[in-house]
């Protein structure tokens, strides 16, 4: 089977927390979600129409971190509104700290993705290689748009080991049987994120994740199946 690898870069990012409310926080890495929403808006799909399609089961996805990023605090004003009417003519405001995501030059993250149509992932494929997108790409938010550079598209197996392997792609904590820390010099980040959406866009299923703040490999064993590309890489999908 083939994978495809691309680069999504881009000045600042958002990525929102599934259980904040009032303060709108930031993972350091984007979701499963919102690369699936990335794919969609490339393809051209409407909003809420592709969950199934693009589900953990028919779409696989990798992600690694490039590079070290910064988390910052602004304040955005918005409206706040109880009827219609003050939508359109706005009587109050309301201060909420957002919370965003930068780089030192760009905010930059790998993609490893496949999918068991063949016909789908070549769409995808084409469209990445061209920069044929229908819709513009942005990082979790409207006002962050993103660039796409594709990187290479190469083939896969999936293996076992009881050795420890180096994974640069973020890692799901029920994937994993021990880590190596003895020689790990890295800031180790856990968050919990969503894995997939049902129809009406509610949380299907919710999973932990870690990774290395600085996107360097972690030494782990892994209790199921581990990805081997063609270029000798090892990667886990979210």
């Amino acid at each position: 089977m083939k994978i495809l690898v691309f680069d999504i870069y881009g000045k600042f990012a958002h990525f929102r927390k599934f259980y904040t409310n009032s303060s709108s926080l930031t993972y350091g890495i984007p979701p499963r979600t919102t690369i699936t929403g990335i794919i969609a808006a490339i393809m051209g799909l409407e909003r809420d129409s592709y969950y199934d399609e693009f589900n953990s089961d028919n779409l696989k996805i990798a992600v690694k971190k490039i590079g070290t990023t910064q988390k910052i605090i602004q304040t955005l004003n918005y409206m706040r509104a109880t009827t219609m009417n003050e939508l359109i003519i706005g009587k109050e405001h309301t201060q909420v700290p957002f919370e965003i995501l930068r780089g030192k030059d760009n905010v930059r993250f790998r993609i490893y993705l496949t999918h068991r149509d063949k016909s789908i992932f070549e769409e995808i494929e084409r469209r990445v290689k061209k920069n044929l997108f229908i819709y513009p790409p942005y990082f979790g938010s409207a006002s962050f748009g993103c660039n796409i550079l594709y990187v290479d598209t190469l083939k896969f197996e999936e293996l076992r080991s009881n050795n420890y392997i180096d994974i640069g792609t973020v890692i799901r904590t029920d994937q994993v049987e021990e880590i190596n820390l003895q020689n790990y010099r890295g800031k180790l980040i856990k968050e919990r994120m969503t894995v997939d959406f049902s129809h009406d866009r509610n949380i299907k299923e919710v999973s932990s994740y870690i990774y290395d703040d600085d996107g360097k490999s972690i030494e782990v064993k892994i209790k199921d199946e581990i990805i081997r590309l063609s270029n000798g890489e090892y990667i886990l999908f979210m």
